[in-house]
Parts: structure tokens; sequence; C-alpha cells
């Protein structure tokens, strides 16, 4: 009998498994990941170092075991024995902590424009042109707060006030990112004879991003073939006032349909015109992964033992006061500080003898916090190395 609900329990065993373990896999996973982004950004605050521990394996090894015994005819008070049957999960875990070149690399390099294709997917513009930009056409969104140790107060009020007004107009509908291929005129051949190109020429200059264009007289020319962002304009905004406010707060020129969204890494910036209202192209300089979380760690509350002590950089302002840096984050990132370990939080890390936390009804944090993890993953190299590993097997 025993034998036979051993093999009845097998055959369900692994489904039943999966049903009640990979769903709490997934939730921990998710919570941990949290926990380690948001203990890193308030060791920033404290101009701590930043340590990455990632979780690439979890081995889940399924058992079940059975036993049972026979007292015999004087020493049971059944005829039937005693049986039993259990199962237990043994995971196995592998850590790997990110460090040298993989992780300098992941931190410090400079985010691309393209990665803006994120909005379509549902990320909100304000709030990823806050976290990733330095500025916008030279209109600074508080420099300063890159620092892990500023020296001197910064604000963001007219950086704030574009990207706000933008993301009015993509609510309204009247303004949409997009990639879009685009042929640089200025970066073509000399016009050759149509008859000569044949059509395997076609083909090698598409595989190299190239295309044929025809010209006068007969002749073709080949011209560059590149995808990049553009902003573009409904038709009947193109003259509203609000695009109007946006051409100069931003400093393009007004009455567009398309602007050209580049980064100053790739940019033309040495030619470009000293008329502020004068380009049809929006030059983004962009931030780092570092960045960024030096950036929202000046959205953390520090305790004011900590600033009085100066356990926590603080920077003072003109009247000595400290400058509260929360405000350059303020409505989008904010992490709270308390003794006590709050009751009602999202995701909650101890440091320094406080908790920090970031409440549940937080929707803003909570989701400049999930486009972090986001960038940071779409920021990794391909070929990822994978360093050293520390295994734990865990057992009952």
């Amino acid at each position: 009998m025993v034998f036979a609900a051993c093999l009845a329990s097998a055959g369900c065993l692994g489904p039943k498994a999966v049903q009640q373990t990979r769903t709490r896999y997934n939730e921990v996973y998710r919570s941990t990941s949290d926990e380690q982004l948001l203990m890193n950004i308030v060791r920033l605050r404290y101009a701590d170092s930043p340590v990455f521990i990632d979780l690439p394996h979890i081995t889940s090894q399924f058992e079940l075991a059975a036993g049972g015994s026979d007292p015999g005819p004087s020493g049971s008070q059944t005829n039937f024995g005693v049986a039993g049957l259990w199962g237990r999960d043994t995971p196995t875990l592998s850590y790997h902590p990110r460090e040298g070149r993989e992780i300098a690399k992941a931190l410090l390099t400079p985010l691309s424009a393209e990665l803006f294709s994120i909005v379509n997917a549902g990320a909100n513009i304000e709030q990823l042109l806050l976290m990733t930009i330095n500025d916008i056409n030279d209109v600074p969104n508080a420099p300063q707060a890159t620092a892990m140790v500023p020296r001197v107060p910064d604000g963001n009020a007219e950086f704030l006030q574009g990207v706000r007004l933008l993301n009015t107009l993509q609510d309204r509908g009247a303004v949409e990112l997009a990639l879009q291929t685009t042929e640089d005129a200025g970066v073509s051949s000399d016009p050759i004879p149509e008859a000569l190109v044949q059509g395997r020429d076609v083909l090698s200059a598409a595989k190299d991003g190239y295309v044929y264009r025809a010209k006068t007289g007969g002749r073709m020319a080949l011209l560059k073939q590149e995808k990049g962002l553009v902003l573009k304009v409904r038709p009947r905004y193109v003259h509203s006032p609000e695009m109007e406010e946006l051409a100069r707060l931003f400093r393009v020129a007004p009455g567009l349909s398309r602007y050209k969204i580049e980064s100053e890494l790739t940019g033309d910036t040495e030619n470009r015109s000293p008329n502020p209202l004068g380009e049809d192209t929006v030059f983004l300089n962009m931030r780092s992964i570092l960045q960024i979380m030096v950036f929202l760690s000046k959205g953390v509350c520090v305790p004011e033992e900590h600033i009085a002590t100066g356990v926590a950089p603080t920077t003072l302002n003109p009247d000595g006061s400290p400058f509260d840096w929360t405000r350059v984050t303020a409505g989008h990132f904010f992490v709270a500080s308390q003794k006590h370990r709050p009751r009602d939080s999202e995701v909650a890390v101890h440091y320094r003898g406080y908790w920090f936390s970031i409440a549940r009804n937080d929707v803003n944090s909570r989701a400049v916090l999930a486009i972090l993890e986001i960038l940071s993953s779409l920021q990794e190299s391909d070929g990822k190395t994978v360093g050293p590993l520390l295994t734990l097997p865990l057992g009952g």
C-alpha cells in the first residue's frame, strides 16, 4: 500500500511543486532585488560604495521519501502498521558578485538616447527625463545632484517646467517619441551613372546601412541610413502655444513637425548654431546608471542625527543652513527614514541604525525604482562575463 501511495504521489509531485514554489521564488527574487537597489541608493547618499550581488541561478530539487513499520500482532492497536510519506524542496543558490571591469562598464557608461523607446512601453516620460538627463540643449537638471559630495546647492526648476509640459503634450496625444530611419545627405558618395549600379551593389549597401538614391541626369548616389529617436508633433499642435513654449524652454526652432533627438556623445555639438531657437535637434546630455543612482539618492531623507554629526554629506545654503536635496526629486522619488521598522512599506532596508523605506502608496517612487531596474538590465553588455559564483546548497 505504501509503495502504491508513493507511485501515485510521485506522479503529481512535479506539477504540484511548481505550482507551490514558482510564484514564491518570483516574489522573493523581486523583493530582494528592490531591497538591494534601495540599499545601494541609500549607501550613495552617505557617499558609501554600492555593492551588487546577482543571483543568476536558482536550482531546486524536489525529493520524495516514504517509510513504514509493522509493530507486529502484539505491539499495535491496528493490523495495518504505521506508514509515512513526505517531500522536501532543496534549493541551490548561486551568487555572483559584480566587480571589476564588468561593473564599471555597466555603471559608468552613459545611456543611449534610443533607450527612451521604453516610453512607448509605458514608462512615464517626465520621470524618465528627470532620472536620466543632465541637461537638454544646455538647460540643466541639477547636475550638482549627481555628485556624491556636492559642494554647492543646485536646482532644476526650468528643466522640470519643460519636461512637465512635454509630459502634458504626450498625455494629450500631441507628441510621440519614435524610432525612425533617416538618410543623411551630408554623408553621401559622388553621383555615378545609374547603369553601373547592380543588384549586388544595392544588397551590399543595405547590409552596411547605406542606400542608393536617384539624382539628376540619370545618376545615383550612396546615402547613409541611420535609425534614431525623433519627437513627432501632430499637425494640429505644431503651432500651438504649448509647443511654442516648449521650443522656447528647450531652445529649438518652433513650428516644426519633427525634432531629432541625439546624445551629446554622438551629436555634432561643435557645429551647433549659436541661435537658441535655430535648431531642429534636441541634444541630450545623458547620465550613466551610477549618476542616476547618485541623483536619486538625493531623494533620501537623511536623519537629523546624521546631519548634525556629519555622518552624511551635507550641502549648506548661503545662510549656513542644510540644503534640502529632496526638493530636486520631489513628487517623483522619496525615501523616508525612521528608527523603527515601518509597518506599511513597499520596500525597506536597515542602514546605519535607521530604517529607510518607500511607502506602499508611493506609486511614483515605486515606478522610478522599476524604471531604474529596467535601464540597468538594458545597459548591461550582451557578452556578459560571468565571474566567480558563490553556491549555497540549502537543505532541511
